[in-house]
């Protein structure tokens, strides 16, 4: 009895400081560790021309602009603005959609309003958005989109997008954006970096399972 148990507490040690070395060891390499996870997840293929670009709702500092560069730079002719369900305090107040303050960034840019055209109704996820695109691909024969978005959010999108797309023919390209608050090497030090990664893992998650 006393061995058995001389050989558990021993093996628990053996344990206790095998997990502390690792503890040790991850913490030290917490750095190219956390950026190596981060740059493994973001989606970002190479630049190509297009049928569309398309713009996403959120993100309204960052995603219009990156699409109108891209339009500018002549990588596709047109530039789908998706159109979000209004809330009801912006029906309220009578403000401005998010539809309408990207589509505002893009003439600002320099996009002329004629390459500009709504993407779905009162669309209120990602995979709404996918659903909408589907019908506008359908509709006008694209077989290549463009969609620039934040890093974490690439790859839920590329996954919905092209299974929203199967049997049309249509290729989906991410262009992963830069975000101004955080970067793949640093997103674990910002809060904004750290809940968008954790978030894009846990609605990841929930597209694979229900959709």
């Amino acid at each position: 009895m006393i061995k058995f148990l001389f050989r558990f507490v021993f093996g628990l040690i053996k344990f206790a400081l095998a997990l502390i070395l690792v503890l040790v060891l991850a913490w030290y390499f917490r750095e190219p560790l956390l950026g190596g996870i981060a740059r493994a997840w973001v989606v970002d293929d190479p630049s190509a021309k297009a049928d569309a670009i398309v713009v996403l709702g959120g993100g309204r500092d960052w995603r219009p602009f990156a699409a109108a560069d891209m339009f500018l730079a002549g990588q596709a002719p047109v530039l789908l603005v998706s159109q979000p369900e209004q809330s009801p305090s912006q029906n309220l107040l009578q403000q401005p959609t998010e539809a309408d303050v990207n589509t505002a960034v893009l003439t600002k840019k320099g996009v002329p309003p004629t390459a500009i055209q709504p993407l779905g109704h009162n669309v209120t996820s990602t995979r709404d958005e996918a659903l909408a695109l589907r019908e506008w691909v359908v509709a006008h024969r694209a077989k290549d989109i463009l969609i620039p978005t934040d890093p974490f959010h690439t790859r839920r999108t590329r996954w919905i997008f092209q299974k929203a797309l199967e049997g049309t023919g249509a290729s989906v390209h991410m262009r992963a954006i830069p975000h101004p608050r955080y970067t793949t090497e640093n997103w674990w030090q910002q809060e904004e970096g750290f809940l968008g990664f954790q978030n894009e893992i846990v609605k990841s998650l929930y597209y694979l399972i229900n959709y």
